[in-house]
């Protein structure tokens, strides 16, 4: 019990020391403005834990040499701290040169992961192994082949509805050994769009009474829609016979299926209900109507779409539920 709350505590320091670092650093550097090309002077090595007690033993290492007269011992010692500090050189040329070209994100709904997408390109033909994307709440790795691409993943949890900024992450590379690692800050000014909480059981979908109807759906049906030339492939019982015969050319009925009437998400016809479960129901009723195929229109207070269907309409309603104030 005691071992877990030590190593809870540890990573909870680590934590802290890790954002305090961040914190500096932009406050030193501003924002990242992309695309940035990675130079030394934005480059940091530092030992891992491993490396650290690495160098503790090549210490004791020495220390046990000197005192017993062991020159096998110091050449040891010796020939693992200059591997030790090659790596050092091999860290930082992993990095160096490597081009943060843009920052990518799909909306999302307030209490899921935002998954920003950052895009690096390697001008080089050298390889680049292992390179890590690292924030608070995910870790992401890649090797880069030269010249090419590649693609990282940070993932923030989106809390609240709105616009949300991408939080400080970090490029890292702990090539070859792991004893030390060279990293770099980015603080890039790119937003997630957040919509809000859809909800979990929300009343009917309203209906107005306007007598609003989609177009209709062409293909099986009861209803015709009308007569086109045959075919290969229709179906017998669908020909017009008698229109054929008239015209000396098979003709085929075209039947459709109507839509059902559209309806209206109207903010001021949701009674007393507070602002957050407003928000909450209309998300629900725009993807409820989007699955059934319903067009529906949106009526806010700071704007109003009309009735329709498709992937652009249900983004433009669900990002004026998302920036209302």
């Amino acid at each position: 019990m005691n071992s877990q709350l030590t190593i809870t505590s540890d990573m909870a320091w680590g934590r802290r020391l890790d954002r305090w670092i961040l914190d500096r650093l932009r406050r030193r550097r501003g924002d990242t403005q992309l695309p940035q090309t990675l130079e030394y002077k934005h480059i940091y090595v530092m030992p891992t834990r491993f490396g650290f007690w690495f160098g503790v033993l090549l210490a004791l290492l020495a220390l046990g040499g000197l005192n017993f007269n062991n020159n096998m011992a110091l050449l040891l010692g010796f020939l693992l701290a200059s591997i030790a500090q090659m790596t050092t050189l091999l860290a930082y040329r992993d990095l160096v040169g490597l081009t943060i070209i843009d920052v990518r994100v799909k909306p999302v709904f307030a209490g899921q992961f935002a998954r920003f997408k950052i895009l690096l390109k390697n001008p080089d033909p050298r390889m680049r192994f292992a390179i890590q994307a690292l924030s608070t709440e995910s870790i992401s790795c890649t090797d880069i082949a030269g010249p090419g691409s590649a693609t990282l993943a940070v993932k923030q949890k989106a809390p609240n509805r709105g616009l949300m900024t991408i939080q400080p992450f970090r490029l890292e590379n702990r090539y070859p050994l792991g004893l030390f690692r060279a990293w770099s800050v980015f603080t890039p000014q790119v937003q997630c769009l957040v919509y809000p909480t859809a909800a979990f059981h929300p009343p009917p979908l309203p209906r107005t009474g306007r007598g609003d109807y989609g177009a209709a759906q062409k293909g099986d049906g009861e209803h015709l829609h009308g007569l086109r030339e045959y075919q290969p492939g229709d179906p017998i019982r669908r020909v017009a016979w008698r229109t054929s015969a008239r015209h000396q050319k098979l003709y085929t009925r075209e039947m459709e299926t109507p839509r059902e009437e559209a309806c209206e998400l109207n903010w001021y016809l949701m009674g007393g209900r507070d602002k957050e479960e407003k928000l909450s129901i209309l998300a629900a009723w725009i993807l409820k109507a989007e699955r059934r195929q319903i067009p529906y229109s949106l009526e806010m207070p700071s704007e109003a779409l009309p009735a329709n269907l498709g992937e652009e309409h249900c983004h433009a309603c669900l990002k004026i539920l998302a920036l209302i104030d």
